[in-house]
């Protein structure tokens, strides 16, 4: 029976699938649906029927399962969710759609259907990658497809995108076309201005410049006592006050001119010059690590990690890629770090032995966001006797001190240098790690999952190799500590429910909300630390974890693929909250009311954590060895 149009529109409407779509196409839909139900237990047809051709059939109350004939489990639908039935048949395993509870569910017609694909380029991007999600044996989640993720985008401006107004020197200084030469250049050293604007009822019709009085005047002779409007350049280029930075340095590259007034319609209103352009750029990585280095004091340090917040914010808003976003951030950090530690040598003198300054968890990684905390510790050499701690205990002090009030806030954990269970020998630190490999309690583990992840701020290297070389060789030969390493990391599991809804959280805090760090990105870091450890692998970066199981041949190049994208898109919608948070003044978090992401973003990311639980149970599999 064909559907009450006002209802199956509404519902559509707000579906993921459809809801960018205009209300004309809305419509179109809606006049081409037609409803069906099912009761439990029945199955419905995989195919696009020969009477009356399907192209797609949507839940609307209800909900299904799809299983190969094997009877293994490849999908849960609930209300929303969709399914291709062209797809399903053309499938290289036989599959079986089947009614878990009383299903009403609306069938959109082929032709309807392919009208709305060919001329849609979300709907057929997200439509092409549910089809590639069963070309392969959908059973296999190793073989899993990328998911349907794809980055949102906020804004697209650079720093060149800033308006005029707010980088250019105010007010303009201006005279009339009839002062003398002399007068002129009084005004502009009186000023410390390198431009004079001559204007005539006050619109502007020429400038002077440094440059006009060495060429013009004093290379021709020309006597000081002639006017003004007889050296000057007419007519001079201009722009209004509500323009950008890149069309002033177009116009300025363009004409060879170093100054360029601004005016608000005609009106010369200050002036632009290209120092004042270079300021714009002042917020940029470069500039801040710079500043970094010149600093003296902590004091300085902590002016220039102010700007961090807005850093990030502006590298969002450009649509930077989440994982840069995070090399960017922990460079800074790095850049800090060295900073300080070179400022405590100035306060305690020289090292007594060699040394290393390691860092842990995201900081290792080189995967910090806004509000990460410090995990640092100490490394000495065999040789290091007594004198060594009683030197690195208030240097250690000094630094993480200094760390915190840059804005690296201390870890609440006390994984910190400055705690004396943090400085050790190389040997203390093999004998440590091997404890935590060979001991069962969960503290052990908890500390695998953090110091695993490590590498070396500033000092010798050799001494973080040395221990890294060890660490890999003992877990690698653990098999039953790896299992137990996969039974801490399933802890952290995706979000979705058996019918792939959000499970929020209930903490009173962040009542309703989605950790999108503890059971998003980090569901992704366990899993790559874990294969890594396997195989020795010595990268710590996530993503280029993953690559380079991938390259070993430890993980399938498609779940590589989908598990970087997932990081990606999971990452960059916690960055982007985390950027309009730091706008609103409002605490800077990982959790995320997913009432605020679009239909569209919403359904990306539960195939995400789709993706990721399919990834948790292969691992589970791979090491589970008979423990789990």
């Amino acid at each position: 029976m064909v559907a009450e149009t006002n209802d199956v529109q509404n519902f559509i409407a707000v579906q993921a699938l459809f809801q960018h779509l205009a209300e004309s196409n809305l419509e179109y839909l809606s006049n081409n649906i037609y409803v069906a139900y099912q009761k439990s237990g029945g199955e419905l047809e995989v195919g696009t029927g020969e009477a009356k051709p399907v192209g797609l059939v949507m839940v609307r109350s209800g909900s299904l399962e799809i299983r190969d004939a094997q009877q293994n489990l490849i999908d849960r639908l609930s209300a929303g969710d969709f399914f291709i039935p062209r797809v399903l048949a053309q499938a290289p395993a036989e599959m079986i759609v089947r009614v878990l509870e009383d299903c009403l569910y609306y069938e959109l017609s082929e032709s309807a259907f392919q009208s709305i694909r060919s001329n849609d380029e979300d709907i057929s991007r997200l439509c092409d990658t549910y089809a590639r999600s069963y070309q392969a044996d959908a059973s296999k989640s190793e073989n899993a497809p990328a998911p349907a993720v794809r980055k949102q985008h906020a804004f697209t401006d650079s720093y060149l995108d800033q308006s005029v107004k707010d980088y250019m020197t105010a007010p303009a200084f201006c005279a009339s076309p009839n002062i003398t030469i002399r007068r002129a250049a009084q005004i502009m050293t009186n000023n410390k201005i390198s431009s004079l604007l001559i204007t005539e009822d006050e619109r502007l019709v020429g400038i002077m410049t440094d440059r006009d009085l060495r060429t013009r005047v004093v290379a021709k002779g020309v006597a000081d006592t002639e006017p003004v409007s007889g050296v000057m350049t007419p007519k001079p280029h201009c722009i209004d006050m509500r323009g950008r930075l890149h069309q002033a340095q177009l116009v300025m590259m363009s004409s060879g001119i170093h100054h360029l007034p601004v005016v608000d319609r005609d009106v010369p209103v200050g002036m632009l010059g290209m120092s004042d352009i270079m300021r714009a750029n002042n917020l940029e990585p470069l500039s801040l690590t710079r500043g970094i280095n010149n600093a003296t004091t902590v004091t300085e340090l902590a002016a220039v990690a102010a700007k961090l917040p807005d850093l990030v914010v502006k590298l969002i808003e450009r649509d930077t890629r989440p994982y840069e976003v995070g090399e960017i951030i922990t460079s800074l950090s790095d850049a800090l770090t060295r900073r300080l530690l070179r400022l405590a040598e100035t306060v305690y003198g020289k090292p007594p032995c060699t040394w290393a300054w390691l860092a842990f968890g995201s900081q290792a990684r080189q995967e910090q966001m806004l509000g990460s905390d410090q995990d640092n510790a100490l490394i000495y050499a065999n040789n290091a006797d007594d004198s060594a701690d009683a030197y690195f205990a208030p240097f250690a002090r000094f630094v993480n001190d200094g760390l915190d009030v840059c804005g690296i806030h201390r870890c609440p954990g006390d994984i910190m240098a400055s705690n004396p269970k943090w400085r050790m020998t190389l040997a203390g630190w093999q004998q440590t790690f091997n404890y935590w490999i060979q001991e069962r309690s969960p503290k052990a583990l908890m500390h695998a999952s953090i110091f695993f992840d490590m590498r070396p701020v500033a000092g010798d290297l050799e001494l973080v190799n040395h221990l890294r070389g060890y660490v890999l060789a003992k877990a690698r030969s653990n098999t039953i500590f790896l299992a137990l390493m996969t039974q801490n990391a399933l802890e952290h599991s995706p979000p979705l429910g058996f019918f792939k809804q959000f499970v929020l959280e209930k903490d009173g805090d962040h009542n309703h909300t989605l950790d999108l760090k503890k059971r998003g990105t980090i569901t992704i870091v366990d899993i790559a630390r874990n294969y890594s450890l396997a195989a020795a692998i010595s990268e710590v970066n996530t993503i280029s974890r993953l690559q380079a199981m991938e390259r070993a041949g430890v993980m399938s190049r498609e779940l590589v693929a989908s598990l970087v994208d997932a990081h990606e898109f999971i990452a960059g919608i916690r960055l982007q909250a985390q950027g309009e948070k730091f706008h609103a003044g409002d605490t800077v978090d990982n959790q995320l009311d997913p009432k605020t992401l679009s239909p569209l973003v919403r359904h990306q990311l539960k195939e995400a954590f789709q993706l990721v639980r399919q990834a948790q149970a292969a691992m589970k599999a791979r090491f589970g060895g008979g423990v789990l």
